[in-house]
């Protein structure tokens, strides 16, 4: 795939241009309660959601496949299973509050998922365009997924 985006709510560079998070910052779920408020957390884990849904839409894709599932917490997923849009958010949110880790893959697109809610958005058709319409909260930039397998990186 030619076009891929990273993701994420950090807008902190080091002097080197390298995104980062001030110590401060909350970078997981588990940090609801201690470093941020249930209502503030549910504001960003939406845009990513909100941005997921975009990049979908925007370039005509339908469903992803869940792909490298590993299980935090039992629930109703499967490797190789289909996923609607509504699936895709309902695995996204599962991923995003760590109780489940996977690639959203498909033919022209997929969804991956880093530490600390970084994110990369993957296709093989440009949406720039869907992508520029995502909440302004995120930070979202042309980057090369690091979770595409070597060949394709």
């Amino acid at each position: 795939m030619k076009h891929s985006w990273r993701i994420t709510k950090y807008w902190q560079r080091m002097p080197e241009g390298y995104l980062c998070s001030s110590p401060e910052e909350w970078t997981d779920f588990g940090d609801v309660g201690k470093r941020v408020s249930l209502e503030d957390y549910l504001v960003v884990e939406d845009a990513y959601l909100d941005a997921i849904r975009r990049f979908c839409v925007g370039i005509g894709v339908e469903a992803l496949s869940i792909q490298s599932l590993e299980r935090r917490d039992s629930r109703d997923y499967h490797e190789g299973q289909p996923l609607d849009l509504d699936g895709i958010e309902r695995v996204a949110r599962d991923v995003l509050r760590n109780v489940i880790w996977c690639k959203l893959v498909g033919e022209s697109a997929e969804v991956h998922f880093g530490y600390d809610y970084y994110m990369f958005a993957v296709s093989s058709v440009d949406a720039s365009a869907a992508l520029a319409q995502a909440d302004p909260l995120l930070n979202i930039e042309p980057f090369l997924s690091p979770y595409l397998p070597e060949q394709q990186g």
